[in-house]
């Protein structure tokens, strides 16, 4: 393994690149197998798909949190303690999945009336929600085990589990969905118990990696045990972010409001440009997933320059290569929706709509790696601070004010989306420059030797 000195930004970047793409296409699989049941089993997953996102929003708490204070601690030499966070978040990530199985299998019912799922579908989304709480319960735990071994370093080793577990799916879900030969299909319920098992699969593949390279050995008590210090450096970290994420998701929800107002072809312009984005973003994000990494083994290392030679690096490359592949989507995208839809309004928007995501990406970049980097280095509540503040003023109010006030239609509400992505980018970015991320950096190294010093450590 290697030292914080020593680690590059390439080589942790392009493991996670890989295992976003995976996630996204195995939930393309989903919808591609939910489409040929019916309809109605396509509404429900939709429907599920956004409880399914809130709560996994819970995991990321845990998951997040636990892998930046493991690079704190394992950058500052600490294995001990790098150990230990690691048995923490672990225990408090099955404890929030035992938590989300007990709601999902006594509350299905109510949770989906409350979604306003109509009633004739209810007895495909019950059965489906309950076994998906099986499933959510794994995934739990996996999520978190799999982000410790990033945190490590040990990115080839976790690219490697969410392959078999995403493989384990995807031959599990055709025959127990749709059936095969005398085998009766299960519909959704049987997506849900493929994903059960998939996830089963991946916490045992990584219970094995943390063995053999991490030297934790599990014992039973250790998926109940929660040790307060460590708890309490993850959701230092995790909360805010969790945070970040709701504000994110309840202002993009009223904004989808604002463009179904706007007719039936920006809402689909706007879902075809919305897909299209998905894809350019997850560059975005493994740079930031990596930038996190790296600059939290500095930070826990001590070396705060080299930490801010790194983002800033991570920042100009993952710029560059975002710009590239935005104008490659640009390009493409106006074509692809050409081949699904010969609507001319559709096609004017979507057109319209791809220039204006060029600046949006722009603003994203540094959004993304930069607020990666202060999360990293312990200056979690300001990313949210202002997230808070910026999703709403110009997420929503911008957005309404030139999409619907002003009548620029949907390109004003993507206005307003870009505004916010770069206000919250460089506001961050200007946060890194002036320093406010220096004074939480030592806090973070000070608790870490302190620490080390305890006998227990």
């Amino acid at each position: 393994m290697q030292n914080a000195a020593q680690l590059r930004l390439f080589p942790i970047t392009w493991p996670i690149f890989v295992e976003n793409l995976f996630m996204v296409l195995m939930a393309l699989f989903g919808f591609w197998l939910t489409s040929r049941i019916s309809d109605g089993a396509v509404a429900t997953f939709g429907l599920v798909g956004q409880i399914f996102g809130a709560l996994q929003i819970l995991f990321r708490v845990i998951s997040i949190g636990a892998s930046v204070v493991v690079t704190q601690h394992h950058g500052a030499g600490d294995k001990a303690g790098a150990r230990r966070v690691a048995c923490t978040g672990l225990a408090a990530s099955a404890w929030v999945g035992l938590a989300t199985l007990l709601l999902l299998g006594l509350g299905s019912a109510p949770i989906l009336v409350a979604m306003h799922l109509p009633a004739e579908l209810m007895p495909i989304g019950v059965p489906y929600m309950t076994v998906l709480g099986l499933a959510l319960l794994f995934d739990a735990v996996s999520m978190t085990m799999i982000a410790v071994l990033r945190a490590f370093t040990y990115t080839r080793e976790s690219i490697k589990i969410v392959l078999g577990m995403n493989l384990a799916q995807v031959l599990l879900s055709v025959p127990l969905m749709l059936g095969i030969g005398s085998w009766d299909d299960w519909g959704l319920p049987g997506m849900a118990l493929a994903m059960a098992i998939s996830r089963v699969c991946a916490v045992a593949l990584a219970w094995r990696v943390w063995r053999q390279w991490l030297g934790i050995t599990l014992r039973a008590g250790d998926w109940l045990r929660l040790q307060r210090a460590p708890l309490a450096a993850i959701l230092h970290i995790g909360l805010p972010g969790a945070g970040e994420k709701v504000a994110w998701r309840v202002s993009f929800i009223i904004s989808v409001a604002m463009v179904a107002s706007l007719g039936q072809a920006a809402l689909a312009a706007h879902a075809y440009v919305f897909q299209a984005v998905q894809l350019v973003t997850l560059f975005t994000n493994s740079v930031g997933f990596g930038t996190e990494i790296l600059v939290g083994h500095h930070v826990g290392a001590g070396r705060l320059r080299e930490a801010n030679r790194l983002l800033w690096r991570a920042t100009w490359w993952g710029l560059a290569a975002i710009m590239i592949c935005a104008l490659l989507s640009a390009w493409l995208t106006p074509v692809v929706v050409g081949k699904l839809t010969a609507d001319p309004e559709i096609l004017k928007l979507v057109g319209l709509i791809v220039l204006i995501e060029l600046g949006l990406e722009f603003g994203r970049t540094f959004n993304i790696v930069v607020t990666s980097g202060l999360r990293a280095s312990g200056d979690a509540r300001f990313p949210v601070k202002v997230s808070a503040v910026s999703v709403f003023v110009f997420g929503v109010g911008l957005a309404w004010l030139c999409g619907v006030h002003w009548g620029w239609g949907l390109a004003g509400i993507w206005v307003g989306y870009a505004a916010d992505e770069c206000c919250r980018g460089f506001v961050m970015a200007g946060r890194w420059m002036a320093g406010g991320w220096v004074q939480h950096a030592r806090h973070t190294r000070r608790r870490i030797l302190q620490h080390m010093k305890r006998p227990s450590a």
